[in-house]
């Protein structure tokens, strides 16, 4: 194994992670190296699955897209969880890299060209310490947000 797979797999088993899982925010569905597939709890009880790549792991940040696991494809735009004018809307970007990354400031693809993001957001930075519970948090943060509405087909 892989010093990144073996990190991110000491990290999935730390007491963060696991508390998340136990108290019904995400959810670990398996791991195909370099790709994790997470499930994230909205407020309307829906789960959004993620699949991460986390090579290089914990030192380069992930990266996480939508995910339609039963298709192993991105998951359908149509699918995407909505917004009504806020944040959420500005990170779940189905325009922005075809919808494959997350619009996150600890997002791998997402951080490229916002060297200005390290000052004006540096509390949603990408943390090496804090591992995929950071990404995952802030996720969460915004499924269960006031910002947030079903997607428009069930």
């Amino acid at each position: 194994m892989l010093p990144d797979e073996r990190a991110f797999r000491a990290d999935v088993d730390r007491p963060a992670f696991r508390l998340g899982t136990i108290e019904g925010r995400w959810r670990l569905h398996g791991i195909a190296w370099p790709h994790a597939f997470i499930t994230v709890k909205a407020r309307d009880e829906r789960e959004y699955m993620l699949r991460f790549n986390v090579a290089g792991y914990p030192d380069a940040p992930p990266t996480a897209g939508p995910w339609n696991l039963d298709l192993n494809a991105p998951l359908e735009h149509c699918l995407w969880p909505r917004n009504q004018g806020g944040r959420l809307g500005a990170v779940f970007r189905t325009d922005w890299k075809g919808g494959s990354a997350l619009y996150l400031p600890c997002d791998r693809e997402a951080i490229q060209g916002h060297d200005h993001w390290r000052t004006e957001m540096s509390s949603k930075i990408w943390r090496p310490s804090e591992g995929v519970v950071q990404y995952l948090e802030l996720v969460h943060d915004l499924l269960s947000s006031r910002d947030y509405a079903p997607p428009a087909q069930p």
